[in-house]
């Protein structure tokens, strides 16, 4: 057999696509945002032990209850003002600009006492915030200029009077007890209507950081006001008092209670761990009933504790005075068990021990202590004798005692150990479920008692508190939720991931374009530059990316290779300093920016024909384009923020956003404090994005080359790859309104600017590898979910860009174009005898297929383009409004056309085109008939691989790739591609599919047009022809059945469940090399018990499989079926396998950071055409 398989040359260098990588959106970002397949979004599960030994009756001078009627000063607080922390500390009122008017709170909660159904309490009852002074929820703002929901932020004293709502009165509760009952953006803020809850994003409810605390700016002058009466309280009043301002000010919690046993002997679960705002008066009544009457068996009392979260036997708890609630026991076999409060295997789990004393009559026995699987009998040894109740007093003898009490080798345990069996009808026992104790010493001045709080505490991964009076333990209290509640909003925080088309190559230097996901609007990116490097292994060279410290002597890998990502003590290249590492934001070109930088848009005019664009001023270099303060043409209209108040008092809102644009760190979020004149080092993500790399000059051990990144704050930006500095960015004008929300991030949808492929047109009339008298470089770049236009720039001259034109989708010629996905082939072709350069793209993306589940026609994006690359203008178009209308194009085409030069002549005479309804068509130019293109292109549809059923809307985002193969059963162009749900990843309805199609129809111009149907392919799913289970006369069958099929596929079902399907889908480009196909898939829900609570960012694979059997070839040792694929160490969408030829000609195969030789003899040409004979 012999495979031709086109490769087109690239003088600078190789452009490759790679990823490797946390509400569920309908975009392909929700790998990031989604939790884990049993990450239930639950609250953490806290338990408060409440020390009710004798001595916590003694009394100290406390002011009396706060009375929210009453005036009171002292803390320099607004009476009328409320104040909000993320934190859990109280706020400070002499320097804190965080609060709003009391007016603005449209919380009802707030202010009015609810039952746990929704309803009023009755009779009418004070809400938290009124009755003690204090309130947490997840809160949201009404920007009346914009009229937008937005996190709860004060930039200036206008925003204190925007209206303030809680999550708690969605559905409930709107503007007023009888009005509106859900937050949307627009008119008042309101909407009458029941949508899904909440209605607006979930971003902005503040900020995905967890709850907000308000506190009543008079109660906070009442803690500070010295005039207030005194009283006497005992230490348990004390405590008994914070704890239900505690329970009364919170939400999204749960919470329990234990307290000691009267006779000494451990201690009883008083109240189950329950949501808390469900009965809480019935907390309060248990809460009521404490009294100071028992002795302190601390590790007794943490001991019960742990078995009540292990769901083991009551101990304790079954004879102590009070015994365990029955709410929180069962009865299984004649015996009592605990029922655990895990009610998630993501669970975050708590214990706060709240204590004023050393342990007495404390005993945890071996026995006992053999009841925790793994907990060393043996290391503790709290015994006591009844004539010396306190011998075990001194918590500590020596470090390495084992005499002494054994409070925080529980803790230790609880925190390290599995607490929680494994029952395989019990999903939330899987995995691993620990415990994080607090604890918290009031009035203790015992330094043996503060060491055994402290090392409790340290050990059991939580923090030592100590208190002296109610005020200071409602502030632990709060602390301790407000953390609690931040690792529990970590579910939707996502790992640190590389772009799924970003990284570029250029001989043996890597540029990774990175981005770290975000809560808001604005997330973080950056370009770092590494290098190929080799070592010898077993005499073999072996591929790996090296950091900025390597050496030839000294290698450093910066890819760890457990976790498929860059390693904490990598360094990229331009970094100064410490390592970067895996941190996106620190290093990089982003480090380098500076505050003095060459930021450019356009600001004048257009001139419009047919749906292209030319500005009257092209120079971006011109000042009327300057992102200046001084530059009166960037008018607040252009930047659509008319109207806008302060962000930053004292200064005008177009000052902040210009010099925030342009570079300065205008918010004061980085360098000095308090000072915005430095350097804003931070760059937009580049999502998508592809660079482009311009080689200008230079040689190639010190090439002039120019990176082009795009970002979806809506910068394209250039950078020297010498020093990763910014030589210019571009803004285009579309993308100027956009500014104001990427710099205020306040929550909302993910910000798209321009998050397509930078293409780069480098005309080198005469080939010498430098720009220089008539050659030409032109950008051109879309803007996928940014937008339906395309940009192109002339920066031919580095420093001095031009915008030559911009091509304005649902304009004119263009009104079918949707959002520009399809990055655009620059190409040849003749037009009638004319040569011309041209762009070749689909027609890009219609938002409606976000929420399609089965094969849905589109409004727009159903054709193809064939445009001048030069002025823009449209040359010809398929589809049913174009040159050749094709009745079948009905859905979107966001995939990259496919061209081919079948002839060698430098022209592009064929192209295929696959659309998101799963339909592959090939159209033929006739480059020798002269006449105009109108009248030498033909085509139609070849191939339909869907149809109307849930499980076959099967769509193709990606093009096929096209070798030339000649078989037993004649020669023809086999396609390989695959199928998957680019924009829904997570999607697990579709039946996706690998295919390879023959077109045998070789020649210039097809003489008719046939559909293929699934039923002329062979399904090769069983890989019989690779002997898997299979005698030779079933091998020799099968190979009989390829060879009469046109074309096979491979359903990506489940390879060890045949017939279960997991979602596994192909969503990259695929590579035929060398008689085999090369690509990747992806499969959600794939979870270890390490992540399976973690955002879910699946599994990636790469399949390598015969072009005419889909054989395994690599690394098969026996010919499975699970032989044809490697998974991925990284997890998330992987991009498109690509082979890099460095200078020393070893071939490598990449895989985003992951690289391995491929074995396979490529030879170095410098031809267009690759020969391989099989």
């Amino acid at each position: 057999m012999k495979i031709i398989h086109q490769i087109k040359a690239v003088l600078a260098g190789l452009i490759l696509s790679s990823s490797v990588v946390p509400v569920a959106t309908a975009e392909d970002i929700e790998i990031y945002t989604s939790l884990g397949a049993n990450a239930a979004s639950s609250n953490p599960n806290i338990l408060f032990v409440v020390d009710t030994s004798g001595s916590m009756g003694t009394k100290s001078e406390v002011k009396e209850s706060y009375d929210s009627s009453g005036n009171y000063s002292g803390a320099g607080c607004e009476p009328d003002g409320i104040y909000f922390v993320s934190n859990g500390k109280l706020p400070d009122c002499t320097s804190s600009t965080d609060w709003f008017d009391r007016a603005s709170l449209m919380c009802n909660h707030a202010n009015v006492g609810y039952e746990a159904d929704g309803t009023k309490k009755s009779p009418p009852e004070e809400g938290a915030l009124l009755m003690i002074g204090t309130f947490s929820d997840q809160l949201a703002q009404f920007d009346t200029v914009k009229n937008k929901w937005r996190e709860l932020t004060i930039g200036t004293s206008a925003e204190r009077s925007y209206n303030v709502e809680c999550l708690s009165d969605s559905g409930i509760h709107g503007l007023t007890s009888t009005g509106a009952r859900y937050i949307e953006d627009g008119g008042t803020g309101y909407t009458s209507t029941t949508p899904a809850d909440p209605k607006v994003p979930h971003p902005v409810w503040s900020g995905g950081s967890g709850n907000l605390q308000l506190w009543d700016g008079n109660y906070l002058n009442y803690l500070k006001d010295t005039s207030v009466i005194l009283v006497w309280k005992t230490y348990l009043e004390q405590v008994q008092a914070a704890v239900d301002i505690m329970v009364r000010g919170n939400t999204r919690v749960d919470i329990g209670l234990m307290r000691f046993d009267k006779n000494s002997e451990g201690g009883p679960v008083l109240y189950p761990i329950l949501d808390v705002g469900a009965s809480r008066n019935n907390f309060f009544s248990e809460l009521e009933t404490l009294k100071p009457e028992s002795w302190t068996p601390l590790s007794e009392v943490h001991y019960e504790a742990l078995l009540y979260f292990g769901g083991k036997k009551t101990d304790y708890g079954k004879t102590s005075v009070p015994k365990s609630t029955g709410e929180s026991t069962e009865i299984n076999g004649g015996t009592q068990y605990y029922i655990s409060p895990i009610s998630s295997q993501c669970d975050k789990n708590y214990i706060v021990m709240l204590s004023d004393g050393q342990p007495t009559k404390d005993d945890v026995s071996a026995s006992r202590q053999g009841v925790l699987p793994g907990f060393t009998v043996g290391s503790c040894n709290t015994a006591y004798t009844s004539d010396a109740w306190d011998d075990n007093k001194n918590a500590f003898n020596s470090v390495s005692a084992t005499d002494d009490n054994c409070m925080d080798e529980l803790s230790a345990w609880g925190f390290t150990q599995d607490i929680l069996a494994d029952d395989a009808s019990k999903p939330e026992t899987q995995g691993v479920q620990n415990v994080i104790t607090h604890t918290i010493g009031f009035n203790l001045g015992d330094p043996g008692g503060i060491r055994l709080m402290e090392d409790t505490a340290t050990r059991g991964g939580g923090t030592p508190y100590f208190a002296s009076d109610e005020a200071s333990l409602i502030e632990i209290f709060n602390l301790i939720i407000a953390s609690a509640l931040q690792v529990n909003s970590t579910f939707s925080s996502p790992a640190v991931s590389v772009n799924a088309f970003n990284r570029s190559t250029h001989l043996d230097d890597l540029y990774f374009t990175l981005f770290k996901p975000g809560d808001g609007n604005h997330w973080d990116g950056n370009l770092k530059k590494y290098k190929l490097e080799f070592e010898t292994v077993a005499g073999k060279k072996v591929p790996f990316i090296a950091d900025a410290i390597s050496t030839a002597s000294v290698p450093v890998h910066a890819i760890d290779d457990k976790t498929g990502f860059f390693s904490d003590t990598a360094k990229s290249y331009w970094t100064t300093g410490a390592a970067d590492g895996k941190e996106v934001a620190e290093g990089g070109a982003a480090s380098v920016l500076t505050n003095s930088r060459n930021v450019y848009t356009t600001t004048g005019t257009y001139a419009s024909s047919d749906g292209v664009d030319v500005p009257a001023t092209q120079a971006l270099t011109s000042g009327v384009n300057a992102v200046e303060i001084s530059n009166s043409a960037l008018t607040d209209s252009l930047l659509g923020i008319t109207g806008y108040p302060e962000y930053v008092v004292g200064t005008p809102y177009r000052e902040t956003l210009v010099n925030w644009a342009n570079g300065i760190d205008a918010l004061s979020q980085f360098g000095t404090a308090n000072t915005y004149t430095d350097a804003r080092p931070q760059m937009g993500d580049p999502l998508h994005a592809q660079p482009a790399l311009v080689q200008y000059g230079g040689t190639a051990t010190n090439p002039d080359l120019i990176a082009y990144v795009a970002t979806n704050d809506g910068y394209l930006h250039a950078i020297d790859t010498k020093d990763g500095a910014e030589l210019f960015s571009f803004i285009p004008q579309e993308s100027l309104p956009k500014l104001s929300t990427a710099m205020e991030n306040l929550g909302g949808p993910k910000l798209y600017g321009l998050d397509g492929d930078v293409v780069a047109w480098i005309d080198d009339v005469n080939n010498d590898g430098t720009i220089s008298g008539s050659d030409r470089v032109v950008l051109f770049v879309g803007m996928r979910r940014g937008g339906r236009n395309i940009y192109a720039l002339d920066v031919t001259v580095k420093t001095k860009p031009e915008l030559l034109w911009v091509i304005k989708g649902g304009t004119g010629e263009y009104t079918e174009l949707g959002d520009t996905w399809s990055a655009v082939n620059v190409e040849k072709i003749k037009d009638g005898s004319t040569e011309k350069t041209v762009l070749m793209f689909g027609g890009g993306y219609d938002k409606a297929q976000d929420s399609a589940t089965v094969r849905t026609t589109d409004s727009v994006g159903r054709t193809i383009y064939i445009a001048d690359a030069l002025s823009g203008k449209r040359l010809w178009s398929a589809g049913k409004d174009g040159n050749s209308p094709t009745a079948e194009m009905e859905y979107g085409i966001p995939a990259r056309v496919k061209p081919l030069d079948i002839s060698g002549d430098g022209f592009i005479d064929r192209l295929y085109a696959v659309d998101v309804g799963g339909q592959v068509f090939r159209f033929d130019i006739d480059n020798t008939n002269g006449t105009a293109l109108s009248g030498s292109i033909t085509g139609a549809r070849i191939a339909d691989l869907a149809d109307t059923g849930v499980e076959n809307a099967r769509r193709f985002y990606y093009p096929p790739d096209v070798a030339l193969v000649g078989a037993k059963d004649g020669k023809y162009h086999a396609l390989a591609l695959s199928s998957g749900f680019r924009a829904h990843p997570l999607d697990t309805a579709v039946h996706d599919r690998i295919y390879m199609l023959k077109d045998r129809d070789t020649g210039l111009i097809k003489t008719g047009y046939t559909t293929l149907l699934e039923s002329a392919l062979h399904d090769a799913t069983d890989n019989i022809a690779g002997g898997d289970g299979a005698d030779d006369a079933s091998r020799d069958a099968e190979l009989a059945n390829i060879r009469g099929a046109e074309g096979w596929y491979i359903d990506l079902e489940d390879e060890n469940n045949p017939g279960t399907w997991l979602g596994e889908k192909g969503l990259a480009e695929p590579l035929i090399l060398q008689g085999q196909v090369i690509l990747s898939t992806f499969t959600p829900n794939m979870f270890s018990s390490a992540s399976i609570c973690e955002p879910n960012i699946g599994l990636g694979k790469v399949f390598f499989m015969d072009i005419q059997d889909a054989t395994p070839t690599f690394p098969a040792g026996i010919d499975k079926r699970p032989q044809r694929h490697v998974e991925l160490v990284r997890g998330g969408i992987p991009p498109s396998p690509n082979v890099i030829i460095t200078d020393e000609g070893v071939p490598t195969l990449c895989i985003g950071t992951e690289c391995l030789p491929p074995d396979l003899d490529l030879g170095v040409r410098k031809t267009y055409w690759y020969e391989v004979e099989k």
